[in-house]
C-alpha cells in the first residue's frame, strides 16, 4: 500500500575546466510549516538566505492562515472585503481562473466546509446533511469578486483558504528573484513543490525523481522527470486524513459535494509551466477522479499528469496522460 509520495531532486554534474565555469550554491531554510531548498549556478553567491526568507515572510503576511494578522485572515473576518496586496491579488485571480476552468473542482472558498468536517469529526461523528447544506450556501467562487485592488464577498460568512495554491505561488516568486539577478540555472523546492530553470553545467535538464514508498520497499520503476523551465507538484490523500477513530476521511473536500472525496485515486503528480498552476491543478484533478481528470486534460492541455489509484483491491495502478509520458525516463 502506498503510504507516501515524495518528490525530490537529484543530479550528477560535470563542470568542464574553464574560466567561465559556474559555481554551485545552495540555500536552505524553513518556512510555511515546511522547508525549502534552492540550488543555483552562478559566478558568485548573489542571492543570500535573507532574500528568500524576507520574500516568504511577506507572502505569509498576506496568505497564511496561521498568522493572525495576515491579510487573508482579515478578509475572512471582515463582513465585506479587503484591499489586496500584490501577493493576494495574483493568487486569488489565478484561483478564480482555475476554478472557472475546472467548473468548481478547485475552489478557495471551501474553508467553512472543511472546518465543519474537522469540527464534527473531532467529536467522532460526520456533519449532518442539513449542516452541510447550510454551509454549502456560501461555497463557490461566485461568492467572491475582484474589484480593482479589492476582494469582495457577497456574504459575511464567506471565507477563503489559499493553501492549495499559495505554496506553488511561493515557489514561483522565489524563481522570480533568481531571474531578477540574471541567474538562469536554478532549482527551487518548497514543501516538495519544485520549479526548475535551465540546467546544471554539463547537463540538459534537472532530473527530478518521483519516488513512491510502500510499506515494504521502494518502487524501483518510478520515473525520472527531466525538468527545465517547468514546475512539478503532487497532491494526495496518502497519510493525510481528518481526525476520526471510526473511519478514514480524506483531508480533501469536494467543493461541489461538500464532503471528503471518495474516489480510489491516491495521488496526482502534475508538471506545468509554473508551480502555481501545477499546485492548483493537482488538487482539482484529485477531486475530479481519474476518468474525468483524463478527459479534462484532453480538452485542456495545460499540464502533464500522472495518477496513482486503486481499482478494487490493494494493488496500486498508475496512469499518465500523453504529455506526462513524454517526460518519463527510466
Amino acid at each position: 500500500m502506498i503510504q507516501s509520495l515524495i518528490i525530490f531532486f537529484s543530479f550528477i554534474h560535470t563542470i568542464s575546466p574553464s574560466k567561465d565555469s559556474l559555481c554551485k550554491f545552495q540555500l536552505n531554510g524553513s518556512a510555511q510549516g515546511t522547508t525549502y531548498h534552492c540550488t543555483y549556478y552562478a559566478n558568485s553567491n548573489t542571492i543570500i538566505k535573507k532574500d528568500i526568507d524576507a520574500l516568504l515572510a511577506s507572502i505569509d503576511s498576506s496568505l497564511s492562515l496561521y498568522k493572525f494578522y495576515s491579510l487573508i485572515n482579515q478578509f475572512n473576518q471582515h463582513p465585506r472585503g479587503v484591499a489586496m496586496d500584490a501577493h493576494m491579488k495574483k493568487v486569488v485571480e489565478k484561483a478564480i481562473e482555475i476554478s472557472t476552468m475546472t467548473k468548481g473542482a478547485f475552489d478557495i472558498t471551501c474553508k467553512p466546509i472543511i472546518e465543519l468536517w474537522k469540527s464534527a469529526l473531532s467529536n467522532e461523528y460526520p456533519p449532518s446533511r442539513s449542516q452541510i447544506r447550510q454551509v454549502m450556501k456560501r461555497i463557490g467562487a461566485q461568492h467572491i469578486a475582484v474589484k480593482a485592488d479589492s476582494l469582495i464577498k457577497d456574504n459575511p460568512a464567506v471565507q477563503i483558504d489559499c493553501d492549495g495554491i499559495a505554496q506553488g505561488y511561493s515557489v514561483d516568486q522565489i524563481a522570480v528573484v533568481f531571474k531578477k539577478y540574471n541567474i538562469n540555472d536554478f532549482l527551487v523546492e518548497l514543501g516538495g513543490e519544485i520549479y526548475a530553470n535551465g540546467h546544471p553545467p554539463g547537463k540538459t535538464s534537472w532530473n527530478v525523481a518521483i519516488q513512491t514508498s510502500s510499506e515494504n520497499s521502494f518502487d524501483s520503476d518510478e520515473p525520472v522527470i527531466p525538468l527545465s523551465n517547468a514546475a512539478i507538484t503532487t497532491s494526495g490523500s496518502m497519510n493525510k486524513y481528518m481526525p476520526s477513530e471510526k473511519k478514514k476521511y480524506s483531508h480533501i473536500v469536494h467543493p461541489l459535494k461538500g464532503s471528503p472525496i471518495h474516489d480510489k485515486i491516491i495521488a496526482v503528480t502534475v508538471v506545468a509551466g509554473d508551480a502555481m498552476t501545477a499546485d492548483a491543478l493537482d488538487n482539482a484533478l484529485m477531486v475530479m477522479g481519474v476518468k474525468k481528470a483524463m478527459h479534462w486534460l484532453i480538452k485542456n492541455p495545460l499540464a502533464a499528469a500522472k495518477f496513482y489509484f486503486r481499482n478494487g483491491g490493494d494493488k496500486v495502478i498508475q496512469r499518465s496522460n500523453d504529455a506526462f509520458k513524454k517526460y518519463q525516463l527510466h
